[in-house]
């Protein structure tokens, strides 16, 4: 019921009026939080730059995050955006940018960087309005040069796409070479391969089986190997937060995900 509900609202509501309502709740959950927050030490969203007296904690299924109250990243959010600020030139040089399925707390950023030309991309499926700004884009068929993206950056998508090594192979071909991919996606690390059934098509079962009603895998630390299988020689999964003190990691609310990164 409530998927159903989800769905029709994200299929009938616009897309920007989605977001005045995100953030009328993000707001209402933040001050009812921060009447319960007992500590004096204050956290801050390294994405909006902005200091707020706590995080919103948010639990679904099997994962944990930290909400900022202004923009509804969550800790995965900010973790990935400090990597970028520290590892790549995105912010400051004259470069390329394809974003896959773009966050709404990157989006008006990275869209206003005067030098950065900026190609957001989604693929707009069915219950999902257009947003803005955003172009229909299919991972499996990019409509775009070979070697001519400086950088990918794409978050929680391939464990929603069952040709997973497809989308690989097109991320590595508009890449210029020396170029560098940016992903996220579920890792198990108590698994030792990534684990798929695709006669799994229930959203139930899915769910149970994946941790998500549209997931249609757990990947392992072994999607290092299908990224090499689609041409990348250097593929690295990095745990950026470690080198983070125990005080960074609390005020900026980070996670310990795995970031890949893989340079062509």
């Amino acid at each position: 019921m409530k998927r159903l509900f989800i769905h029709i609202v994200k299929s009938t509501l616009p897309f920007s009026l989605r977001v005045e309502l995100r953030k009328l709740n993000w707001k209402s959950r933040y001050y009812l939080q921060s009447i319960a927050h007992s500590t004096k030490e204050k956290v801050f969203c390294p994405i909006e730059e902005k200091e707020y007296n706590c995080f919103i904690p948010e639990t679904k299924g099997v994962w944990s995050s930290l909400i900022s109250p202004g923009n509804g990243a969550r800790s995965r959010h900010r973790l990935i955006w400090l990597y970028l600020k520290k590892n790549t030139n995105i912010f400051s040089g004259d470069c390329s940018l394809l974003h896959i399925a773009p966050e709404f707390c990157y989006y008006g950023i990275l869209k206003s960087l005067p030098k950065l030309h900026y190609m957001p991309g989604d693929k707009m499926v069915e219950g999902y309005g257009k947003q803005s700004g955003v172009a229909y884009m299919d991972l499996l068929d990019l409509k775009l040069d070979d070697n001519s993206i400086d950088y990918v950056l794409c978050n929680q998508v391939l464990e929603h796409i069952p040709d997973d090594r497809t989308a690989m192979k097109e991320i590595y071909r508009v890449l210029k070479p020396g170029a560098t991919a940016i992903i996220t996606v579920p890792i198990d690390e108590n698994i030792s391969a990534t684990y798929e059934d695709f006669s799994i098509t229930s959203p139930a079962e899915r769910e149970k089986h994946f941790g998500q009603w549209d997931h249609v895998r757990w990947y392992a630390k072994d999607i290092t190997e299908r990224f090499k299988e689609a041409g990348f020689k250097n593929v690295e999964l990095v745990r950026f937060g470690e080198q983070f003190s125990e005080a960074d990691y609390k005020k900026y609310g980070l996670c310990e995900d795995l970031i890949l990164v893989a340079k062509k």
